[in-house]
């Protein structure tokens, strides 16, 4: 059955990127199935979740094969329109709270800050860079990983409050 995905949205992208790519190398960069990426795709189950170190993994994979697809894009084009609508459709009886507002900036900005720290990581000249070095970017990556799931748990917890 075909499914309707909105256009540039997180699911939209994850099936262009699925069908792009073969089981074995998603195995192989996540160490998920591709069926679990297809049901996270799947716009109408709300039962499975795309985690944002796979959304990580994915992209390493996309730009080791040049496919031009990026799931962390889809992060930063997302309006806060666009998010509080999300917001909306899960029921939660107010998008104008300041405090999940002032979370979901925080949020945004950490990927940003999360995607820019990748883009240097990997596009950087490894020749050039000490182990000591790479150890201090790929330690903040994690940092920046963990501090962005803590947000959105918080933002979570204020949702499911409410």
């Amino acid at each position: 059955m075909t499914k309707i995905r909105e256009p540039l949205s997180i699911e939209h992208t994850l099936h262009l990127l699925l069908k792009s790519v073969t089981a074995e190398e998603v195995k192989q960069y996540t160490e998920k199935s591709i069926s679990h990426f297809y049901k996270c795709a799947d716009p109408d189950d709300k039962d499975h979740n795309l985690f944002l170190q796979d959304a990580i993994k994915l992209e390493q994979l996309a730009m080791y094969k040049n496919l031009g697809i990026s799931l962390l894009d889809c992060f930063t084009r997302m309006s806060f329109d666009d998010v509080f609508n999300r917001l909306s459709k899960l029921g939660v009886p107010s998008t104008d709270d300041k405090n999940i507002r002032d979370q979901m900036i925080d949020i945004i900005h950490k990927t940003s800050v999360l995607m820019q720290t990748i883009k240097k990581y990997t596009t950087a000249d490894t020749g050039k860079i000490t182990s000591e070095a790479k150890k201090v970017d790929i330690n903040r990556i994690y940092d920046l990983i963990f501090q962005l799931e803590t947000n959105i748990v918080r933002l979570k917890k204020n949702i499911l409050s409410k």
